[in-house]
């Protein structure tokens, strides 16, 4: 049935997007395409729509089987929260963000050693989805775990506990939080400095699909199409992998995607050179990796983007002729109403800024560092984190990205000044950018893990590839999101 086409729809927090692919030989072509907003009160009536406008001939409220398959991801409701509980900050909280990040979810909070009083308040007022408690290596460590799980016991938290630690502590930890919504599974780290990532990563996709799912008629249409959502940064994340996987010349890249509320970023190559000449501090970093940056948006987040970037936009704006203040003006317009689009060239240049800034700290932040360490032997260039230097493309996807893509415009990317870091920051140093200007990525991710080298010749070949241009454009914001 799939040589009749396929249905693949993305519901994110503001707009619903659809497409109707067709598959010939190797890959899927873009037959037709529909774009929608969100009905937040009841998704399944945005999605509908989008069908309406895909295939106007079909009763898609019938009860009867869909004439072609459907796929279907969704970042509505926020996406999928998650509070992560460790050891060590730098080995097994690490790495349970690591494989958070990779499920598809957001980090809403991470704490380290003994949860304090005010750690479990803060935990209560966040309302996370899951809580992923972790820590110790099998046969290591039970004390935190433990102490952890009493304090959890004692909580009002209400959500679904996830256990990767210790799996000497695994009844003490049954026995404490048996009552609750427990899901025991394998230990992120069993060895020290072994990553166990992917039990953790099918468990909390459980979880997705059976309490999101559930949220906004989310289950209705797994009933009326049969078929299961992922979470959309997993989708895009599978897509990720696929495109490393099986497309020449793409094993080191990376992606951006920069929305409203978040600005996510996807990296696909060797975390670390053993023969770069530096020691590596902590674990090796997986080849796939996923990072999120809730403070980082173009509406939702624009605020607090404005903040976390002051030093960044103080600087771009020293020889402007609309000043610091002129942006802030503009930054509180979005802040009170996010769907606000600039007016002139003065407002699409702070926009530009803004999404510069979204990009520039999103990068710094998922990439490593080194710096010089001290040792019996004498001083070695030590490297935490991943190496991205070798990166040789990179990719812009979003609907603000994807707008300049059409525009033929690019974000211009600078790496921090030494002097503001004793550490060295290891970004791409020399690549080519690919700008997602159909807006097709998303899409094709729902398909990506059962048809994984399709999936990937087609979003290659969708991108297009572009080149630097320092002139700002006037290009359509109204678009978004549209393609």
């Amino acid at each position: 049935m799939i040589e009749d086409g396929i249905i693949c729809i993305d519901i994110g927090s503001t707009w619903t997007k659809a497409a109707m692919f067709n598959l010939s030989h190797d890959r899927f072509s873009v037959k037709s395409r529909a774009v929608v907003a969100t009905t937040t009160s009841h998704l399944p009536d945005g999605v509908y729509a989008a069908l309406h406008q895909l295939q106007p001939e079909y009763d898609w409220h019938s009860i009867g089987p869909a004439p072609v398959p459907l796929r279907f991801s969704s970042s509505a409701k926020g996406g999928l929260n998650v509070a992560v509980v460790g050891l060590v900050p730098e080995m097994t909280l690490h790495i349970a963000r690591l494989a958070a990040f990779s499920a598809g979810a957001r980090i809403c909070a991470a704490y380290p050693y003994r949860l304090t009083r005010s750690c479990i308040a803060a935990i209560e007022q966040a309302h996370p989805d899951i809580l992923l408690l972790c820590g110790g290596t099998d046969g290591g460590n039970e004390r935190y775990v433990t102490e952890n799980a009493r304090a959890i016991a004692s909580s009002a938290f209400n959500g679904t506990i996830v256990y990767a630690g210790n799996n000497q502590a695994v009844d003490q930890v049954r026995d404490l939080l048996g009552e609750r919504d427990l899901r025991i599974t394998e230990n992120l780290m069993p060895d020290f400095g072994r990553l166990n990532i992917e039990p953790v990563r099918e468990t909390i996709r459980q979880v997705f699909l059976e309490r999101i799912v559930a949220g906004k008629g989310l289950d209705e249409l797994v009933r009326r199409f049969d078929t299961q959502p992922l979470p959309t940064p997993l989708a895009v994340l599978n897509l990720v992998e696929a495109i490393g996987n099986n497309v020449p010349g793409w094993e080191r890249f990376a992606l951006i995607d920069m929305g409203g509320a978040t600005t996510d970023f996807y990296s696909f190559c060797e975390a670390y050179n053993p023969d770069s000449g530096t020691v590596l501090k902590g674990i090796v970093e997986p080849r796939i990796k996923r990072t999120v940056e809730g403070d980082l948006g173009m509406r939702v987040s624009a605020a607090a983007a404005f903040d976390t970037a002051k030093d960044f936009l103080l600087q771009s704006l020293e020889d402007s002729q609309n000043g610091y203040a002129d942006m802030q003006s503009y930054v509180d317009r979005l802040s009170a109403n996010t769907s606000y689009l600039p007016v002139d060239l003065a407002e699409q240049q702070y926009d530009r800024l803004l999404a510069a800034a979204c990009l520039q700290h999103a990068l710094v932040r998922h990439a490593g560092t080194i710096e010089e360490v001290m040792t019996t032997k004498g001083p070695v260039m030590a490297q935490t984190g991943k190496d991205l230097r070798h990166v040789n493309r990179m990719i812009g996807s979003g609907g603000f990205l994807a707008a300049m893509g059409r525009a033929g415009d690019i974000l211009e990317l600078q790496s921090p000044k030494p002097a503001e870091s004793e550490k060295l920051h290891l970004l791409p140093e020399n690549f080519e950018y690919y700008a997602d200007t159909e807006y097709v990525l998303p899409l094709l991710g729902c398909l990506a893990s059962e048809f994984p080298r399709q999936s990937a010749a087609s979003a290659v070949q969708y991108l297009t590839r572009m080149h630097h241009n320092e002139q700002v454009k006037e290009f359509s914001h109204r678009e978004f999101t549209h393609a």
